[in-house]
């Protein structure tokens, strides 16, 4: 019997050991990583000199300088010192509404960010959709993209449409970083060779 309590006893330590090893594992923040290695000094590694902060001798926040107008015209995320540009060509042919041949293309240099628009215009206007839009999947500050997606409206108007299209930036102007847009030189052409 005495046994019996004292392995019941054993039992219920354990598992208030492992509730207790339990509840701190999982209590901690969702963000907290600890640390395993120790600081160490070396050629890579750049320690900070303590610092004590009194009342009296707290420093001010200083302003970070910031480039003008004047001495950098163009200046973002990736060092680009001049403004956006971009070109259209190209020509797609439909053979059916859901079949096309394409050399179309769309190229850019000195986009500064994936964030930027590309903005199409289209003559005549008819709900013709194309892309891209964004230049979320494609390469900045320069790149191209090959074989503009195109999409038919329902009950297209014209045979013929041509595209052209601006594309936003970013420059900063007097320390502010204001979006600009560019027209891009050229224009593709999309052709209908079917009866709707």
């Amino acid at each position: 019997m005495e046994n019996k309590k004292n392995f019941i006893f054993g039992g219920g330590v354990a598992v208030l050991g492992l509730g207790l090893i339990l509840v701190i594992y999982f209590a901690k923040p969702a963000g907290y990583v600890e640390q395993t290695i120790e600081p160490t000094t070396g050629p890579d590694i750049v320690q900070s000199p303590d610092i004590t902060v009194s009342p009296e001798s707290s420093p001010s926040p200083q302003a970070t300088p910031r480039p003008s107008a004047a001495e950098e015209p163009f200046v973002g995320p990736h060092g680009i010192k001049s403004p956006a540009t971009c070109q259209v060509s190209g020509e797609a042919e439909f053979s059916e509404p859901g079949l096309y041949s394409s050399n179309t293309k769309i190229s850019w240099q000195n986009v500064d960010s994936q964030g930027r628009l590309i903005n199409w215009r289209i003559s005549p206007n008819d709900s013709l959709s194309i892309g891209p839009n964004l230049f979320a999947n494609l390469t900045v500050p320069d790149g191209q993209y090959d074989n503009l997606t195109i999409r038919l409206p329902e009950n297209p108007i014209s045979k013929t449409y041509l595209l052209t299209a601006s594309i936003t930036y970013g420059q900063f102007i007097d320390g502010d970083l204001k979006v600009k847009e560019v027209n891009c030189s050229g224009q593709a052409k999309v052709i209908f060779n079917f009866e709707f």
